[in-house]
């Protein structure tokens, strides 16, 4: 989603309805991507509620309007990099079925889809953490190679073989799983 440069300029100069409707285009994409890359509900919230704070103290500072989404999308990356960083120290290893823990599977008997979503998550979790980033980003939220390339700043061609050896990745894997 395009973010309207002209809401961002009146956020920066103290707008809060302007930086509520900012907030309404990109929050879902965030809560989202951070659930993903976090595994839990509560530090998925507490990350973006931080985020979005940070970004407010910050917005006045941001030099292009029009990179808006990028820029809050590198606030959070770089929280969930810290949060990851906080789990490896508490556990001194990151355990895949700790990130996986649901409700859902801890009760009854999960479904096929179920299974398939500790798979998908397993081998998420092989991939490096900017591939990883780029996989959520692209098939969960939807996000064009040239959008990420923008969030992450970086070359889009980079963006694209990054993405194209992630999922090769993740099919290799999936395959391999599938025939044990």
């Amino acid at each position: 989603m395009k973010i309207d440069a002209n809401l961002v300029t009146a956020a920066q100069s103290g707008d809060q309805e302007s930086f509520a409707q900012l907030y309404q285009c990109v929050g879902d994409g965030l809560y989202k991507y951070a659930l993903y890359s976090l595994g839990n509900a509560h530090d998925a919230e507490d990350a973006v509620s931080e985020t979005f704070v940070e970004a407010w103290r910050g917005l006045k500072n941001l030099r292009e309007p029009a990179a808006f989404q990028g820029w809050i999308f590198k606030i959070l990356s770089i929280r969930i990099k810290r949060r990851v960083a906080g789990y490896i120290r508490q556990r001194s290893t990151f355990d895949i079925d700790d990130f996986i823990a649901s409700p859902q599977l801890a009760t009854g008997d999960p479904g096929p889809a179920s299974l398939e979503k500790v798979e998908l998550l397993r081998a998420l979790e092989t991939l490096k953490p900017e591939e990883r980033m780029i996989v959520v980003l692209n098939v969960l939220h939807g996000y064009t190679t040239k959008q990420i390339a923008e969030m992450l700043r970086c070359p889009h061609g980079t963006v694209s073989s990054k993405l194209h050896r992630a999922l090769q990745k993740l099919r290799n894997l999936l395959e391999k799983e599938a025939a044990v």
